[in-house]
């Protein structure tokens, strides 16, 4: 893969210097590509997405950094005390502009959406035959659903949520949709603004997806399932219930989906697209992030650094199928220390995939949309489903109002530990924070601008438009 390269999104073509490792970067020289003639027909197509694929992999987003901290700084997660300093920073909540990580990210996500630009753009412009065309139409729609994604994580990791003020008039991150081929400084979007790119982008992707996607299910491929899920998800943080509610019922009725049984749930964190598993970043024994993985920050024998919390521990019965992928056992100074193994791929291959979207948050999506509507009953099914394959022994949940809303909350915490989403989910629904460290905690109010990432200091150097976030110099 070709390493990351810190630059900000004002460069000429930033795509090219953002990282996201591609074959589509090797086709021509990326100091001098023309975006008319670096994609010229279906397989130079193929090789673009091929290449923003390979951007979520970056130890900046998916293989790392956007899975990690939205745990870490958190009730999830914390550093242990005997650690080799990564993200140390985040676990103190002492985060500055010129942070790594952020930069990291920042760079990856943008990556992403500069690469998607380049192959909707061109493959847009390809005169191909019928025959062709509905492959071209299910990569294209691929690359708008990609851009959504790489959007959606930015405006959630470097703006506060949709909510935050009446209208999302507040600002959010710079909306990037045409291939760029000179200098830019792009101004920072509403959060509103933003939320709308990915709502069409992801309405765009589901109709040019729709007649051949499914083919593409099990190889780590978005497809009209996955950009629905995606869209559920983005009205859910947009508190659009009923559209919310509407795209997660599509995924579920669809039946390409089904829950794992209890007695698989552990051991499918071991293997590759189970049957709950709507989209994956894929990592092979080739293609893998490696000693940079998440698992490495996981797993004992490697650097093990990352520690989940006794809290999020006893939030689970005894018969929770879902406790087996936390160890009890010992770090050094921390015992007892528990170590979660939900990426055990870190110990040998380190190659474990990275499950983005499953049908389980489908259902609680549409749990915590049907509970905010009023519809108990429905929430309350939707709830079961999840609660039973994880304990079979779980009694249904007869709460309703907002003791529900905050039962399912519970429950996405339960579910989803360690796949990136804890942080947000707070925020969103104006939970403070309890921080849990080491030896301490601390709550934090959900609006401190400590939980939202700083713009990193190189873009605001390069870029004379953009705006830093509050709280950072």
């Amino acid at each position: 893969m070709l390493k990351n390269i810190s630059k900000p999104i004002v460069l000429v073509a930033f795509a090219l210097n953002l990282g996201a490792c591609s074959d589509f970067l090797d086709l021509e020289n990326a100091n001098s590509l023309d975006v008319g003639t670096t994609v010229k027909d279906l397989p130079s197509l193929t090789n673009a997405a091929n290449g923003v694929y390979s951007g979520f992999q970056s130890a900046g987003y998916y293989n790392r950094t956007f899975i990690l901290l939205p745990d870490l700084m958190t009730d999830n997660a914390f550093v242990s005390r005997q650690n080799v300093g990564f993200y140390t920073n985040y676990d103190a909540l002492e985060v500055n502009n010129q942070d790594g990580y952020a930069q990291g990210a920042w760079a990856s996500m943008y990556g992403v959406i500069a690469n998607a630009n380049l192959a909707i753009a061109s493959g847009e412009r390809l005169n191909l035959n019928p025959a062709q065309q509905g492959t071209a139409n299910q990569i294209i729609g691929e690359m708008y659903a990609a851009r959504a994604l790489a959007h959606f994580d930015l405006v959630r990791f470097f703006a506060k949520p949709y909510n935050a003020t009446a209208d999302a008039s507040h600002l959010g991150v710079p909306v990037i949709t045409e291939p760029q081929t000179e200098i830019i400084s792009p101004s920072r979007n509403t959060v509103q603004q933003v939320y709308t790119q990915i709502i069409k982008d992801l309405e765009k992707a589901i109709q040019l997806m729709a007649p051949n996607g499914e083919k593409y299910r099990k190889n780590g491929r978005f497809t009209p399932d996955a950009a629905k899920a995606l869209l559920s998800k983005a009205y859910l943080y947009m508190e659009d219930w009923a559209e919310a509610e509407r795209y997660a019922t599509e995924v579920i009725s669809g039946g390409t989906y089904s829950l794992l049984p209890t007695n698989q749930y552990q051991n499918s964190w071991r293997f590759d697209f189970s049957t709950e598993s709507i989209f994956e970043i894929e990592n092979t024994n080739v293609d893998k992030a490696g000693v940079n993985g998440i698992g490495m920050m996981y797993e004992q024998g490697q650097y093990g650094d990352i520690l989940t919390t006794a809290d999020l521990y006893n939030t689970y019965s005894l018969t929770d199928v879902r406790r087996t992928l936390i160890q009890v056992g010992r770090r050094g100074v921390d015992n007892p220390a528990y170590i979660v193994h939900k990426y055990p791929k870190g110990l040998s291959t380190q190659d474990d995939n990275i499950k983005v979207l499953r049908l389980a948050e489908v259902y609680l999506i549409r749990a915590e949309a049907r509970a905010e509507q009023g519809k108990s009953n429905l929430a309350q099914d939707d709830l079961y489903e999840v609660m039973r394959r994880a304990d079979p022994t779980a009694l249904k949940v007869l709460l309703t109002g907002e003791e529900l809303v905050d039962r399912i909350l519970l429950e996405r915490r339960k579910e989803l530990a360690f796949e990136g989403n804890r942080l947000f989910d707070l925020t969103r629904k104006k939970k403070d924070v309890t921080l849990i460290r080491a030896t301490s905690s601390e709550v934090i109010p959900y609006n401190d601008d400590r939980l939202v990432l700083p713009i990193p200091i190189a873009e605001i150097n390069a870029n004379p438009n953009i705006e830093q976030n509050p709280g950072y110099l």
